[in-house]
């Protein structure tokens, strides 16, 4: 697993297998594990009804911290097998502007 994790942060793995297993199915997977550990453990009632649009803003601290640096470690891992990615530019953009966006959208966690 170590080593699965290495690879993913040096970008040593395809830029499909980074995008869509880690970046998007995995990354569904943390955010609503974080989300019902909102619900469960913080008991917040502000964001139980906001199921169908996820706002971060109402989460506690602890879990907007897991979730910015979660973000940012798919973001680096992603970005780096971008960069050595050999295939049709026109993915490799795709990507990288899935990715900017992504790490604008943090900035709304606090507001």
């Amino acid at each position: 697993m170590e080593k699965i994790v290495k690879k993913f942060w040096h970008g040593q793995i395809p830029l499909w297998k980074a995008y869509w297993l880690v970046g998007e199915l995995l990354n569904a997977l943390i955010i609503l594990i974080i989300f019902n550990i909102e619900l469960k453990i913080f008991n917040n009632k502000l964001i139980s009804n906001l199921i169908p649009f996820f706002s971060f803003n109402n989460f506690n601290l602890l879990n907007k911290l897991i979730l910015i640096l979660w973000t940012l470690f798919i973001t680096v891992g992603i970005w780096r097998s971008a960069e050595n990615y050999k295939g049709p530019l026109t993915w490799l953009v795709l990507a990288l502007i899935f990715l900017s966006y992504r790490v604008f959208t943090l900035r709304l966690i606090f507001f």
